[in-house]
């Protein structure tokens, strides 16, 4: 334990000396906003969540840090077709600079769940903020509406090879789960995203949100560095 407190003590002392010299830095040197979020955001330290008031944004920031997703569908497997079950994946609406709101999954025809989604592509796309360290950091049980959640839903759409969104989503996916790259290639794995149709979020008390997709695109999940950013931080 005292071990761990000084870790921790250290932690804060580096961040508090070396975040005026960041910001100063960016000044100086004119830094573009996109760097200095790739730079915060590739720490594993992201800025902390938007106001509960603006849901939309709130929405996209929970998918742009999450690493994975629980897949929701109807299976049309063998001993289950007809029933409701759900899956983890890893997924990346983008590099962690450049969030485009799009969920984008990578997958093998090997796995049950794409073949079924083939058949009926409609699903949805579940995220949390317990994902990160957020919630146990403020002390929130994950089924807490303050340890904010986003279900997307929509149609499942898998991506045309040698596309320009096939890249994308290579990019996408590859730059934060870089383990993919070593997937074999005998398992043909390809790329697909969630067509988004409607959003439930929630992230507080007195209920789910409704914010309309076109708002959800229309959100910046970026943030600008600020101090307060590292003060949520530490």
């Amino acid at each position: 334990m005292q071990e761990k407190y000084t870790v921790m003590k250290y932690i804060t002392l580096f961040l508090t000396i070396c975040t005026p010299l960041f910001i100063a830095a960016k000044e100086i040197f004119n830094f573009g906003d996109k760097n200095v979020n790739y730079i915060i955001s590739d720490t594993r330290y992201p800025p902390p969540p938007p106001p509960v008031e603006d849901a939309a944004k709130m929405a996209r920031y929970i998918v742009h840090y999450s690493d994975w997703t629980a897949l929701a569908h109807v299976s049309h497997q063998k001993n289950i077709s007809g029933l409701p079950m759900a899956r983890v994946y890893s997924m990346s609406d983008g590099p962690l600079s450049n969030s485009s709101g799009v969920p984008y999954l990578y997958t093998s025809f090997f796995d049950a769940v794409p073949r079924d989604l083939r058949v009926d592509n409609r699903c949805s796309f579940t995220m949390s903020l317990a994902e990160g360290d957020y919630c146990s950091r403020k002390h929130l049980d994950p089924e807490d509406p303050r340890c904010a959640q986003v279900i997307l839903i929509g149609n499942y759409i898998f991506i045309q090879n040698n596309t320009q969104e096939w890249t994308f989503a290579e990019t996408a996916l590859f730059s934060r789960h870089p383990a993919m790259k070593t997937w074999p290639k005998s398992h043909h794995f390809t790329f697909g995203k969630l067509d988004i149709k409607s959003i439930i979020l929630v992230d507080y008390f007195g209920g789910s949100k409704y914010p309309r997709v076109e708002d959800y695109f229309k959100a910046k999940p970026l943030q600008k560095i600020s101090k307060s950013i590292f003060v949520e931080m530490i």
